[in-house]
């Protein structure tokens, strides 16, 4: 047992003197190779960059597409907007004739109720002539 223990004191004595001779070489690689993680890990990084890259293209473009398609909607609203206005304007001088018609119409009727008998028997003979 004794043997073992001083088997053991020796092999750490051995590994200490490994560690201390080569200490900054062990440093050295260590930092190589988290250099060597950082470089590739970063490389990921720039490939997942140019996928979003093209999404936002892709979304560019489709958003263009729409901003066409809002400017002719647009376009077809204002004639729209403006055949309304003719039929509004048209509409408008229909009211007018027809109120003017009616105005005449009640005019003549009220000329006719107040019409005596002789004058009405000689208007519609005079009429239908």
């Amino acid at each position: 047992m004794v043997k073992n223990i001083s088997i053991k004191k020796e092999n750490f004595r051995i590994m200490s003197n490994f560690l201390l001779k080569y200490k900054e070489f062990i440093l050295l690689t260590i930092i190589v190779i988290l250099l060597v993680l950082n470089i590739m890990n970063s490389r990921a990084i720039r490939t997942d960059v140019k996928q979003y890259q093209k999404r936002f293209d892709y979304i560019q473009s489709e958003i263009n597409s729409l901003k066409k398609k809002n400017e002719a909607i647009d376009t077809k609203l204002s004639e729209n907007y403006q055949k309304i206005n003719v039929v509004d304007s048209k509409i408008e001088v229909v009211d007018k004739n027809i109120k003017i018609v009616k105005k005449n119409t009640d005019e003549k009727v009220g000329n006719v109720d107040t019409f005596k008998p002789n004058e009405l028997e000689l208007f519609f003979t005079n009429r239908y002539k």
